[in-house]
């Protein structure tokens, strides 16, 4: 685990956090993530990770490998997961 990849991940709980969202740094495992959940509607949750692209670049991505944004862009980032948080409809 690089602690970059901690920090980076931090710097964009703290910015979701502003937004309303609930979030959870998790350091136990392989790599570290960032759990994110919405106050209110609880069941639109995400996590995020911080992994390098195929040019050594860090990015913010989804668990299931989508890109979200570049890690330099946080603000980028948290507006990126609140649109896609907001677009989640579970099928009942």
């Amino acid at each position: 685990m690089e602690q970059e990849d901690v920090s980076i991940l931090d710097e964009l709980g703290g910015a979701l956090t502003r937004r309303g969202y609930l979030t959870l740094l998790v350091t136990t495992g392989s790599r570290p993530r960032l759990e994110v959940l919405d106050r209110t509607s609880p069941d639109r949750y995400g996590t995020v990770l911080c992994e390098r692209d195929a040019g050594g670049d860090r990015w913010y991505w989804w668990s299931w490998a989508d890109r979200i944004a570049p890690a330099h862009e946080v603000e980028r980032a948290a507006g990126a997961v609140d649109r896609d948080l907001r677009q989640v409809t579970w099928a009942a």
